[in-house]
């Protein structure tokens, strides 16, 4: 488990961010921040075995983008390869680093290419900009609260409660942007709804619990092919009704 917290804007107080991140110590013996001028990061996470290579925040390597992030990408590996054949050179192993390198490299649209549970914040040091996005199921949650001069972000809304201003959650399967004035604009990166709706019915019932066995599987994985499965067993019952024959005009 690990959790995350984030101060940004002009009146970000190093001190009461410290209490903060206290709020976040029951997911992690380890305390990783990072403090500078209008800008407070810092992870609590369990001990690892390679700190020095999955070391968070995170930081590009000409220190322009600071990542905050949490969960797992399991996919990690694939995109590694993809964005080394397009000339990324990493530092480590970790899956810290490629959410970052995939982000340098597509943008927002990196969120596509993302196969996991997670949830995590890059801000661009050069303006105090801020992208935030979170998995397509919601598996790791991401809140944020706004203040005059100061827009405060973490994964446990407990540990924004000391602000006393409105906190709001971050949609599963939603990203976007916060300016520097702390105006946060998201939208949707994925339509549950309309996940696998190309995929054909399935007339075969042993078929049929076969996917829906592999689904709940792969809902403790990614999350997104069980998103695919759920939706193709959806589409097929309204079709084809509860018994898996079709439905008559």
């Amino acid at each position: 488990m690990c959790g995350i917290a984030l101060s940004i804007g002009p009146d970000a107080d190093p001190v009461v961010f410290r209490r903060t991140l206290a709020v976040l110590a029951p997911l992690g013996a380890v305390t990783e921040a990072r403090y500078e001028g209008g800008l407070l990061a810092g992870v609590r996470r369990p001990r690892v075995v390679d700190r020095e290579r999955a070391v968070r925040p995170w930081t590009s390597a000409d220190e322009r983008w600071l990542l905050c992030y949490y969960g797992e990408i399991f996919n990690h590996r694939q995109l590694r390869a993809e964005l080394s054949r397009l000339g990324q050179v990493f530092r480590g192993d970790s899956d810290t680093e490629v959410v970052l390198a995939a982000f340098e490299r597509w943008g927002a649209d990196a969120v596509h290419r993302l196969g996991g549970e997670y949830a995590f914040v890059v801000v661009d040091r050069s303006t105090g900009r801020a992208y935030l996005a979170r998995d397509p199921l919601g598996g790791k949650p991401l809140y944020w609260a706004r203040e005059p001069g100061c827009l405060h972000l973490a994964s446990e809304a407990k540990a924004l409660v000391r602000y006393a201003v409105p906190i709001n959650e971050v949609p599963p399967g939603h990203h976007g942007w916060a300016d520097a004035d702390g105006h946060v604009r998201l939208r949707p990166h994925v339509d549950l709804l309309t996940v696998g709706e190309r995929l054909s019915a399935i007339d075969d019932p042993d078929e049929a619990a076969l996917l829906g066995r592999a689904a709940v599987r792969d809902s403790s994985g990614s999350g997104w092919n069980a998103a695919k499965v759920v939706r193709r067993l959806v589409f097929t019952r309204r079709t084809h009704g509860g018994d898996g024959a079709p439905r008559s005009g």
